[in-house]
């Protein structure tokens, strides 16, 4: 009775909504961020932070899997993968393997949908070691044949396993519904597009978009700016800017009709519902508002507005 009692008080004592109070909102220190282009078109964004001895490298490259033909969907995460495991054409993948794991470092490539990515991270004192592993593979892959089959055979598995999970079945057929079966925004690998896919086409999708003035880098840690700049331009000094021939971005040919659909599974016992419609582009400049907006009302499980 007793824990009945302060549990009932307890709630009594909380204030309405409307009755909240909230403290001052702190400013905001936005730190110095250095920018440059390199000679090769690398736009380069650099952060000191002398907090730990340690270097973290991001790139991303303008490229994804919305640019991959129809019939070889896969493609662009395919080569995103084993543009890392395949290795480079003077070392193989397992060897660049050993070489970061005895400076407990990481560099790692993959594709999305609409862009590509790669990373470093390294202690201060071998950071000449990764930037040349990371331009070695940025540059260089070699695209081994043992890897790319590994890759598919890893795909292939993920197609057998993608109805195992409710959500994401739930997720991929409200992109269906969404963008068009056919749009290469809702479109998902098969066994036959895996199984179209060859080391030429990885070697030509990544000669197609991999080059220095499609790359965007960012490098935050523990270093002297002007310093770290020679030091990339030295890395990537080799890789030549060309004149880049980037597809438009897949218009979505979008036209609302609010539908209910169902898609019934017997062996689970939890539903999942998904409500929504096409929302803002990237380029809208109300986007970073709009993602603000989304998280404070629902977009953090648990801690949102709606939760």
């Amino acid at each position: 009775t007793i824990l009945l009692f302060s549990f009932v008080g307890a709630s009594i004592a909380q204030k309405h909504y409307k009755e909240l109070e909230y403290p001052e909102l702190r400013d905001i220190k936005v730190p110095k961020v250095e920018q440059a282009t390199l000679s090769n078109g690398i736009k380069l964004f650099l952060l000191e932070d002398r907090e730990l001895p340690l270097i973290e490298l991001s790139a991303r490259i303008r490229t994804g899997s919305i640019y991959e033909p129809a019939d070889k969907i896969g493609l662009a995460a395919i080569t995103g993968e084993v543009m890392r495991t395949g290795g480079t054409k003077t070392k193989t993948g397992d060897e660049i393997d050993e070489e970061l794991e005895r400076i407990a470092a990481e560099v790692e490539t993959s594709i999305g949908e609409d862009a590509g990515y790669a990373r470093m991270s390294v202690l201060k004192k071998d950071i000449d070691t990764g930037l040349n592993i990371l331009a070695d593979v940025l540059m260089n892959p070699e695209f081994r044949e043992e890897k790319i089959e590994l890759s598919k055979v890893q795909h292939r598995s993920g197609i057998a396993r993608r109805n195992d999970n409710v959500q994401q079945i739930a997720y991929r057929e409200f992109a269906k519904l969404i963008y068009g079966a056919e749009s290469p925004y809702a479109r998902h690998p098969e066994y036959e597009t895996i199984d179209n896919i060859t080391r030429d086409d990885l070697i030509e999708f990544h000669k197609k978009y991999y080059h220095p003035n499609n790359v965007i880098m960012g490098v935050w840690g523990d270093f002297d700016a002007k310093t770290m700049k020679k030091k990339i331009e030295e890395a990537f000094k080799d890789w030549k800017k060309v004149e880049l021939n980037i597809p438009p971005v897949p218009e979505v040919d979008y036209e609302f009709k609010p539908t209910v659909n169902l898609i019934k599974k017997e062996d689970v016992n939890q539903t999942n519902i998904i409500m929504g419609h096409i929302g803002g582009r990237y380029d809208n400049p109300d986007y970073h508002a709009l993602v603000l907006t989304n998280r404070i009302l629902g977009g953090l499980p648990f801690t949102s507005r709606l939760f």
